[in-house]
């Protein structure tokens, strides 16, 4: 039997735990990375084993796998081994509820943060396990990495985000040991459902965080008994073309952030021509492509790669922008070049990010049911224009993907006490998602973070979720401290 089945409530029961690291809460360290016990070749589907690891840390941590079906539905043919990392709490207070992290990407995996803390994990951890778990696909449960080489080297990195010569090959060399078209999230979201029964937990609380948010609400849907609170960093609605919609995203929070800066004395006396600087260094990446160098390549910086870049460090390096900007209108764009070649490289595994993943979920879910006319239209007039989501239409048509039912695109609805967090300089997931979706959950508190980009974080959001597990309640959480988030630092020229 397994040390999940030792106690009424299995892991609900052991003793102990570690920290880990929201991805929006601060950068993970890379510390010692957890190692997961080998399933035996004849172990039945649904069942798992545990061992302890990480022993260098305070408290026990347990590491394990579970076995399930690649195809769900028909319930034979190939088998993933699921990798999860329990970081069991302080002190047993007889809770039988824990709290697990989706990832953004989609195709973030969660166990290789097990070594990490902050305030949350502290926080969360006094008194309930955290459960970390790669989905299949990611991680360390059989990644879906597009690590093969780009045919045509750095130039063709450059004409798009996603080379199709490369994408293509990924794919023959991904089929000979996936079906691609089950690496879902619906797949996903049940092979967790199926391990927090066999751990013994009751409840989950569920904190997402960009595509994440997306996990938080088909598990929902599909599992409501499981969901005890809820937590959306960045929300990315289901029935909503997320990905259509993020050239003109990245167009006004661009625009956010130049008022901003004509609003601070210092920024708009370091820059104070930037909206003209900016249209000019937009008008040359479109017009005449400066040339650059990138690992002794000479290769075009074009609009679409500067669009890229821009919308890269709006992430969450907003303040570097005007400095890049009126570099490259000086003549140097060195520094955005390599930037966009430095955000790129994921797409060929750098970083450990599986591009496999990434195209089967997002394939069947944002790009599939798009039109190439629909595209032109939410495209048309933005200074990205098409340039990433008619990347990912291009490989999606050549990529297999699952085909969802109509039903799957429907706004999720639910009662669970849910805490919706957006930033309104958020170029992928802005403020409007958040309202969407929390129309359809009434017992939900929206905040959003004045300067907040994609992903919040801090003290105050980590005080704001702990009450939230705490007291299962939105009830009389303090939102007042993001109403004080100090303005943006700008990085100011260099001489």
């Amino acid at each position: 039997m397994s040390i999940a089945r030792r106690s009424r409530k299995g892991l609900g029961r052991l003793p102990l735990a570690v920290l880990a690291c929201l991805p929006f809460l601060g950068p993970v360290a890379t510390a010692q990375q957890p190692s997961f016990p080998t399933l035996p070749a004849d172990l039945a589907v649904g069942d798992g084993r545990i061992e302890s690891c990480l022993d260098h840390l305070e408290g026990e941590v347990l590491c394990g796998r579970f076995r399930v079906y690649e195809n769900r539905d028909t319930r034979t043919g190939r088998t993933i081994d699921l990798a999860f990392v329990v970081l069991k709490a302080m002190h047993d207070r007889g809770h039988t509820d824990a709290f697990t992290q989706f990832n953004g990407g989609p195709g973030g995996a969660t166990t290789p943060s097990a070594s990490s803390g902050n305030r949350l994990w502290a926080g969360i951890r006094a008194e309930r396990d955290v459960l970390l778990v790669d989905h299949r696909g990611t991680g360390n449960s059989s990644p879906l990495m597009c690590d093969n080489p780009f045919p045509r080297g750095i130039p063709s990195r450059f004409e798009t985000v996603f080379p199709l010569d490369h994408a293509e090959a990924c794919r023959d060399m991904l089929s000979r040991r996936a079906d691609l078209s089950q690496y879902t999230t619906i797949n996903a979201m049940d092979d967790l459902a199926e391990l927090t029964e066999w751990l013994g937990y009751d409840q989950l609380n569920l904190s997402g965080g960009s595509y994440g948010t997306r996990e938080v609400q088909i598990f929902t849907r599909r599992h409501p008994e499981l969901v005890r609170t809820v937590i959306m960093n960045g929300v990315a609605p289901v029935h909503e073309w997320v990905y259509l919609h993020h050239a003109r995203g990245l167009q006004s929070a661009l625009d956010n952030l130049l008022a901003e800066c004509r609003a601070q004395a210092d920024c708009r006396a370091a820059y104070p021509d930037l909206p003209t600087v900016l249209q000019e260094v937009l008008s040359t990446a479109t017009s005449d492509p400066p040339n650059v160098v990138v690992q002794n390549t000479p290769v075009a910086f074009g609009i679409g790669p500067l669009s890229y870049a821009l919308r890269g460090l709006l992430y969450g390096r907003s303040g570097s922008v005007p400095a890049r900007l009126q570099e490259a209108h000086g003549g140097n764009w060195q520094p955005l070049a390599e930037y966009y070649f430095s955000r790129q490289a994921w797409v060929g595994g750098d970083g450990g990010t599986p591009a496999g993943y990434h195209f089967s979920v997002l394939c069947s879910e944002d790009i599939d049911p798009l039109t190439w006319d629909g595209i032109a239209r939410e495209t048309t007039g933005t200074f990205m224009g098409d340039f990433l989501i008619a990347a990912y239409k291009r490989v999606c048509e050549r990529w297999p993907s699952a085909k969802l039912p109509e039903s799957y695109f429907r706004a999720v609805r639910s009662d669970r006490p849910a805490l919706f967090l957006s930033g309104d300089r958020d170029p992928v997931t802005p403020v409007g998602g958040g309202n969407a979706v929390a129309a359809g959950w009434p017992n939900s508190r929206h905040v959003v973070v004045p300067g907040g980009g994609h992903g919040q974080g801090g003290p105050c959001i980590t005080q704001m979720i702990l009450e939230l597990v705490e007291t299962a309640s939105v009830e009389g959480i303090d939102v007042s401290c993001v109403q004080s988030t100090p303005p943006t630092t700008f990085e100011m020229p260099r001489h």
